[in-house]
C-alpha cells in the first residue's frame, strides 16, 4: 500500500506553528473588540475638574406691591400711610418691574459625573418699575416710575441626571446676597394737575437671596458644553431711605421728610450658558 504523507518540501512543524499564532492572534482580537465593545456601551465618566460658565437671558419679575416700611410711622411720617386708598385695596402702589435682560458668571467645578458646584455672578442691568398708586382724593390712575438695577453673588449646588437622548439634564440650588439699587420714586397725579408730581430719594439695599433651577445640557464638542435653563430667583427687598420727597402741586412745590418704602423682588428667567471645561 501506497504511503499517504505531506506534500514534499512542506514542514509540517511550521505549519502547526502558524496555526498557533494565527489562532493566538484571531481570540486576541475577538477579545479585544469584545472588551471595547463593552466599554463603549458603558456611560463614559466626567473627569473631576474646573469649569467657566457664561450665560444671558430674559427675566419677567413677578408683581407685588410697593409699600411702606412702617405704615404707621409719625417720626417722619409714612409716604402712604395704613388703611385702604382710592381703589379699596391697602394703600401702596401695585404694579411690577419690568421684563429685563440678565448676565450670569460663574467658575464651577465638577466633583463628580452627578456633582458640580458655582461660585455665580448675576447681574441685572436694567430694572424698570411701572405701576399704579392708590392715595385718597388723586383719582384713579396714579402712575409710578422707578429705573434702578440689582447685583447678586450665589453659591450654587447643581445635581446632574444621566443623558437622556443626547441632553443631560440638571437642577440646582443657591444662596447668597443681592445688592439692589432704586433711583428716585416718581408718582404723578394727572387728576390734580399736568405736573403734580410726588418724587421719594432713591437708595440702595442688601438682602438676602436664593434661586432655584432646572435645565438641560448639551454638548457641543469634548470641552464645550449649551446650557438651557429656568431659573426663579428671590433678590430679597429694595428699599428707598427715609428721607426728603419733593411734591410739586398746582399751587407750588415743597420738600417734605417721609419715611423708606420697599418692594419684593423675585423673577422668573429663561437663560442660555456655554460652559467651557479647563
Amino acid at each position: 500500500m501506497a504511503r499517504v504523507g505531506p506534500p514534499a518540501g512542506l514542514n509540517v512543524n511550521r505549519l502547526v506553528a502558524d496555526a498557533v499564532i494565527f489562532n493566538g492572534i484571531a481570540i486576541s482580537g475577538i477579545a479585544t473588540t469584545a472588551v471595547a465593545t463593552e466599554v463603549s456601551a458603558q456611560p463614559q465618566e466626567v473627569d473631576p475638574g474646573v469649569y467657566l460658565r457664561i450665560g444671558a437671558g430674559l427675566q419677567w419679575p413677578e408683581s407685588d406691591r410697593w409699600k411702606d416700611q412702617d405704615c404707621a410711622s409719625t417720626q417722619p411720617p409714612a409716604l402712604f400711610g395704613c388703611g385702604s386708598g382710592e381703589n379699596g385695596r391697602p394703600l401702596g402702589a401695585t404694579g411690577s418691574f419690568q421684563q429685563n435682560p440678565v448676565v450670569d458668571a460663574a467658575l464651577g467645578y465638577r466633583w463628580n459625573s452627578w456633582l458640580r458646584t458655582e461660585a455665580l455672578l448675576n447681574w441685572s442691568p436694567q430694572l424698570n418699575w411701572d405701576g399704579n398708586s392708590n392715595f385718597l382724593g388723586a383719582g384713579s390712575r396714579q402712575p409710578v416710575v422707578a429705573a434702578g438695577s440689582a447685583l447678586a453673588g450665589f453659591g450654587v449646588v447643581v445635581v446632574d441626571a444621566p443623558p437622556v437622548l443626547g441632553l443631560r439634564p440638571f437642577i440646582g440650588a443657591g444662596f447668597g446676597l443681592a445688592g439692589t439699587r432704586v433711583g428716585d420714586v416718581t408718582y404723578r397725579f394727572p387728576a390734580i394737575g399736568s405736573d403734580a408730581v410726588t418724587v421719594t430719594r432713591g437708595g440702595t439695599t442688601t438682602s438676602m437671596a436664593y434661586l432655584l433651577t432646572a435645565g438641560v445640557a448639551v454638548p457641543l464638542s469634548e470641552r464645550i458644553d449649551l446650557e438651557m435653563s429656568y431659573r426663579w430667583t428671590d433678590f430679597g427687598t429694595v428699599k428707598t431711605p427715609r428721607g426728603s420727597a419733593r411734591v410739586v402741586r398746582p399751587q407750588g412745590s415743597t420738600t417734605l421728610r417721609v419715611g423708606g418704602t420697599q418692594v419684593d423682588l423675585a423673577t422668573q428667567a429663561v437663560i442660555a450658558s456655554l460652559r467651557f471645561r479647563f
